[in-house]
């Protein structure tokens, strides 16, 4: 059996002489690790250990573990002058530095749906056989992109042959869902193998591999920005406008192809209000905000190919997508100069004198904006603009004009100077707020944010609302940022886990 008090011992001195005082970590079997180095204050430090603390973390977990027990463990090894070093642990928590606990695991934030969706037309399994027009049309461009693949390159592609309308049938029957008529020609012609590019968007999985990726962790596909505390919480619009759902996963999104360097292509069977089912888009490594649009259809990516390999202009593939966000140091200028041409969704303003969010008024698509050490901000938001993510780290900050904005649901202050929040209750869909920045002058008044679903808070701030009937109602997650030692935040952890009431 390991020995938990030489391991305390070989912790404390891997921090040797630094002035960490506190190292508190989260470790999980084959889930991996995280660690956080605080001096005396509180402060975050810096412990240049290397991989030696995230071994013995471990090793912790292996002496400490019960049998049976799945969750994480949370550490926290405590040094005081004299050179002693006290080890804390726990199950009971999540996670550590900051500690975020969700009490309602079916929420999610807006554009963020759960499992299962509502059925798109057409979509039921049939024994329909596949159009024989379609796949007479899908098998002459395979023929043809075998034909000019092979003059260009010198290599005849590896497509395998075709399913039978019977393993079609029961590869839907698998997934719930009938595949589009020209995916399942393609299907009948080709089996998948190991060319890259067929549709434009990387190469076509094997069709017992198009099931294996949809039923894997639920039905459908999603972006992996699920978490309530996701640093990127937007969905943002896929381009061109109107054509993708605004959706972070879907039950009818069915991955068919990969370049195989972490990007994949999806089929769409349930399209925004002017795409077309069928439609294919991409997501991964390379899209760091919305989906990409690739064709909107197999049989148009089919064409979009061949016109791409012959270079004769009648490729129809979206390839230049505009950018989405932009960053700019503002200074001493005004927003509305800084702005000015910009179509963007996600928006940085940094290091602003005097900024005014009135002069966003151009961006009709803006959906997140992010202020960083602004000295002043006035918050005349115009409503107009579909901000739905709203972060200021400022100086000053006046919240007296945000009140009343339609789409904002998401909102991050830091302040250096009291700030009142009282306007927060006039904003009809905010559901996260985060004030562990922020000095608040009336903190009882969130409780009074009528949906508010998700609130991040330091410390102090949590237990300033510890007085009876200061906890909001309903809250499906909450955190407590910045430094708490772990009896203090398994402390407040038990309290909101019983004081968190249902909405």
């Amino acid at each position: 059996m390991t020995d938990l008090r030489g391991l305390i011992g070989e912790m404390a001195s891997a921090l040797g002489r630094s002035d960490i005082a506190v190292l508190q970590g989260r470790y999980r079997p084959r889930g991996g690790s995280s660690l956080h180095t605080f001096d005396a204050a509180g402060r975050s430090a810096v412990a240049g250990t290397g991989f030696a603390l995230h071994d013995l973390l471990r090793r912790v977990d292996e002496a400490v573990r019960p049998d049976g027990e799945d969750r994480p463990l949370v550490v926290e090894l405590a040094r005081d002058g004299s050179g002693r070093a006290e080890l804390r642990y726990t199950f009971d928590l999540p996670t550590v530095a900051p500690v975020r606990l969700v009490l309602d695991p079916d929420y999610r934030h807006p554009h963020h749906p759960v499992s299962p969706m509502p059925a798109p037309p057409n979509v039921a399994v049939t024994d329909r056989p596949t159009d024989p027009e379609v796949l007479a049309t899908v098998r002459a461009l395979v023929a043809e992109f075998v034909r000019e693949y092979t003059r260009q390159t010198g290599d005849t592609p590896e497509l395998g042959a075709g399913h039978s309308e019977e393993e079609i049938r029961a590869a839907e029957s698998a997934m719930g869902l009938r595949l589009p008529e020209d995916l399942r020609a393609l299907y009948r012609t080709v089996s998948g193998g190991e060319e890259y590019g067929l549709l434009g968007a990387g190469a076509l999985l094997p069709l017992k591999s198009v099931v294996a990726e949809y039923l894997d962790g639920g039905p459908g596909a999603f972006l992996g920005n699920d978490d309530l505390f996701a640093v990127f919480p937007v969905v943002y619009e896929a381009y061109p406008p109107g054509r993708v759902r605004r959706v972070s996963r879907n039950d009818w999104w069915v991955e068919v192809g990969t370049d195989r360097g972490g990007n994949f292509c999806m089929v769409d069977l349930d399209p925004g209000p002017e795409g077309t089912s069928g439609q294919l888009i991409q997501y991964g490594r390379d899209f760091h905000g919305p989906v990409g649009y690739v064709a909107e259809s197999v049989t148009a990516a089919l064409h979009d190919r061949l016109g791409t390999l012959r270079d004769d202009g009648t490729a129809r593939r979206v390839s230049a997508h505009p950018p989405y966000n932009h960053s700019e140091r503002v200074g001493e200028r005004r927003v509305a100069d800084v702005v000015t041409g910009f179509d963007v969704q996600e928006l940085y303003l940094n290091d602003a004198t005097a900024l005014h969010l009135a002069d966003l008024a151009p961006l009709g698509r803006l959906r997140s904006v992010s202020i960083n050490r602004a000295t002043a901000v006035t918050t005349a938001l115009p409503p107009d603009v579909p901000v739905e993510w709203l972060s200021i780290d400022a100086a000053e900050l006046d919240l007296s004009q945000l009140g009343g904005h339609p789409t904002l649901w998401g909102l991050r202050l830091a302040s250096r100077s009291p700030v009142s929040i009282a306007p927060l209750v006039d904003l009809p869909a905010l559901v996260h707020v985060d004030l562990s920045g922020a000095e608040v002058s009336d903190l009882h008044r969130i409780r009074d944010v009528p949906g508010l679903r998700v609130l991040e808070l330091n410390l102090a701030q949590w237990r300033e609302l510890r007085g009876p009937g200061s906890l909001p109602t309903g809250l499906a997650a909450a955190a407590l940022n910045g430094f708490a030692r772990l009896e203090e935040a398994d402390e407040w952890a038990d309290w909101l886990r019983r004081g968190a009431g249902p909405r």
